[in-house]
């Protein structure tokens, strides 16, 4: 893992990061144990019968892994997530705020690609919360 990130889990209760795969897409989700469980706690806010605490149960919190840092800063992905995302060899780790994203760079690139044809109205959305919030 990079420093940076290994820095940012310092303050953790665990050295330990959730991942688990996006639904319908190429990466994976990676979250510090503290912040993953904080994420889990809102699904369980949810009706406990519902559908989408269901839904997100099965496809989030049953899906997750917890995978433990090294005292080199090394982790090691279950071999079923690195094969289907095609992880062998390098990887790029993406900070996304509370959590971050691990992908193959090819397919990072990709996407980075595609996401800036979605740049100018993405922007507008975030203008228009900040006006909210004030």
């Amino acid at each position: 893992m990079p420093a940076s990130f290994r820095a940012e889990l310092a303050n953790c209760s665990r050295q330990t990061i959730v991942i688990y795969k996006a639904v319908n897409e190429n990466f994976l989700f990676a979250w510090s144990y503290d912040d993953f469980l904080e994420f889990a706690q809102k699904i369980k806010k949810l009706p406990a019968l519902s559908k989408q605490r269901q839904r997100l149960s099965r496809t989030i919190l049953a899906a997750a892994k917890p995978v433990q840092i090294d005292a080199d800063g090394r982790i090691v992905l279950p071999e079923t997530l690195s094969t289907a995302l095609d992880l062998e060899g390098k990887i790029m780790f993406a900070g996304q705020g509370e959590y971050f994203t691990i992908w193959n760079p090819t397919e990072f690139e990709k996407q980075a690609e595609d996401d800036m044809a979605f740049y100018d109205n993405d922007i507008e959305v975030l203008n228009q919360q900040e006006e909210l919030e004030w």
